[in-house]
């Protein structure tokens, strides 16, 4: 008996789409018949070997325009911190102790062998900085250098004015650095190095060091701003003093001693290529923190104004005078100034400005504190 033959669907036209329109006819499959697995896409060797070319081309230009130059800049920022740390470190000119000349100030001692901060190789301005300093401590009475209950160091801080911000051809700046004057109407000290961790240790106790690069001598990091005021509060507890005679500096507090006179990029001049000679930052260290102290100090005395940690300021973020930024989220957060040891070199300006959550914490994150001479007006103001 015959067997029915299968139907099988007629042909259609397929139109593919090109260059040009062609019509055809595929035979369709019989029903019941395997169906061929589609086949794979084969890229030709011509194809692949456009596409490596391609690469080569990219990896050379990446070498060549980033890799070269970064590390071409590194190797002369490691020569010249090198060339500046060869150099004989002057020791400056000693300072005449006050003796029982001296102001008396709780918990405070005069530093007898302190010396003048060395004025070679820094900025104009810094001569006329330094001398409002000696002419301040002999007419007040004020040492130059003192140390505190814990062994804390401080320099003398002349009250005056100065130009904060930056101009518009300094290289590196952002618009938000607009020049203005800040007034400081009181002497204060300023610590002379960033807090380290054998001072935070002291104040709030051994166990307590939340520091990732550990070492006495390295300063304190992975501190929060509310880490800072904790520690300020008690400090002045600890001295039995007015809370508030120790504090965070303000963003204008710091500037200014910072500058110590100067107007330039940095307190040396606007040179970046010489900033290993003050600072740790990512040309000559991309590492870690270091001791504090071990870079060259301003015209004022402070170690570390520029690199090695981030340091909290006490004030909010602000727009200056004639910044018309809008209110944006970040103007609730506190401060951060002087670039830490991984950030670039335009970080670690004077007048850079940055902010962070006020919760924020990392181990590029620092602070130094001030000490009153006086009580502070709303202390003063109490007690009356």
């Amino acid at each position: 008996m015959e067997q029915p033959t299968p139907k099988i669907p007629s042909k259609k036209p397929i139109v593919v789409e090109g260059r040009s329109k062609r019509t055809f006819n595929v035979p369709p499959k019989a029903p019941g018949l395997p169906q061929e697995p589609p086949s794979r896409r084969r890229f030709s060797k011509m194809r692949i070997l456009v596409w490596a070319l391609e690469v080569v081309i990219l990896l050379s230009c990446l070498e060549h325009f980033i890799l070269k130059p970064h590390i071409r800049r590194k190797r002369e920022a490691e020569a010249l911190a090198a060339l500046e740390a060869a150099k004989p470190q002057a020791q400056g000119v000693p300072v005449e102790p006050l003796g029982e000349k001296a102001r008396q100030i709780p918990h405070i001692s005069e530093v007898v062998d302190a010396r003048l901060a060395p004025l070679d190789g820094l900025a104009d301005g810094s001569e006329t900085a330094q001398n409002a300093q000696i002419s301040v401590s002999a007419s007040n009475h004020l040492p130059i250098e003192v140390v505190n209950s814990i062994g804390m160091a401080f320099r003398l801080i002349p009250a005056g004015t100065c130009i904060i911000g930056s101009p518009e051809t300094e290289a590196g700046r952002e618009k938000v650095e607009v020049p203005h004057v800040a007034a400081i109407p009181s002497h204060f000290y300023m610590g002379k190095f960033e807090v380290t961790q054998a001072e935070w240790k002291a104040v709030m106790g051994d166990d307590n060091n939340p520091s990732g690069y550990r070492g006495d001598r390295r300063p304190v990091e992975e501190i929060t701003w509310y880490d800072c005021q904790r520690f300020t509060l008690k400090l002045c507890e600890l001295e039995d003093v007015p809370i508030g005679t120790y504090r965070m500096p303000t963003e204008a507090e710091w500037e200014y001693a910072c500058r110590a006179g100067t107007s330039t990029a940095y307190c040396f001049g606007n040179d970046a290529r010489r900033l290993g000679g003050w600072a740790d930052y990512e040309e000559n260290n991309y590492a870690h923190t270091v001791n504090v102290g071990l870079r060259r100090p301003n015209a004022y005395g402070l170690f570390d104004m520029h690199g090695n940690v981030w340091e909290w300021c006490l004030d909010d973020y602000k727009n200056y005078p004639g910044d018309e930024t809008p209110t944006q989220e970040f103007h609730q957060y506190p401060v951060i100034r002087g670039g830490n040891w991984y950030v670039e070199a335009r970080k670690c300006r004077s007048a850079n400005r940055s902010r962070l959550p006020s919760a924020s914490h990392g181990n590029m994150l620092g602070f130094r504190i001030i000490r009153m001479v006086v009580a502070p007006p709303a202390i003063q103001k109490r007690q009356e």
